[in-house]
């Protein structure tokens, strides 16, 4: 009988265990009894400088509007994010590549480990980077997998802040958009 807001019918589907769209269809067709909503859970695509913020009040409600969201590989814990890849330090010729303009998912970590994929920080907590994390007995850096990027040691100041677990790619005419 009324029409809620956005946020209104998210926490709704929420908190019935459904998704809006399903919502939706069922006040659209009352007689007729839809069928049940997998639930897909999607993730933000959170602005570079905006990754610590989210990390330590993952709330939707301070997501700027037009935020964009995505549907991780899998369904996402807590506060896991995506963020859209902005320069070529990951892309590499060979083995895994992220162009500019893919989505990468990341999952805020318990620990990461040498060889992962990571998105953290040095001293700015809102300068971000994404690497491969390197550990050689004690000392620890970041390698691009781009080989025209030359490797960055890092200290004990390094601040991880997820790891990437997936990645997408949308492509029109050719081109990732």
């Amino acid at each position: 009988t009324s029409v809620p807001s956005v946020m209104a019918a998210y926490y709704l589907a929420k908190a019935l265990g459904t998704t809006v769209d399903a919502l939706i269809e069922e006040s659209a067709s009352p007689g007729l009894k839809p069928a049940p909503a997998e639930p897909v859970k999607r993730v933000p695509v959170i602005q570079w400088e905006n990754a610590s913020d989210w990390i330590e009040n993952p709330d939707i409600s301070t997501l700027p509007s037009g935020t964009a969201w995505e549907i991780p590989p899998e369904n996402p814990p807590g506060s896991m994010f995506a963020l859209v890849v902005r320069d070529d330090t990951m892309h590499s010729t060979s083995g895994p590549a992220f162009p500019v303009g893919s989505t990468i998912f990341v999952k805020p970590p318990t620990d990461a480990e040498a060889n992962d994929l990571v998105a953290g920080y040095t001293h700015d907590r809102h300068q971000l980077t994404f690497k491969k994390l390197i550990r050689d007995g004690s000392q620890r850096y970041l390698r691009p997998l781009n080989p025209q990027f030359p490797p960055v040691s890092i200290d004990g100041n390094f601040q991880v802040i997820g790891v990437v677990v997936g990645m997408a790619m949308r492509l029109s005419k050719g081109a990732i958009r």
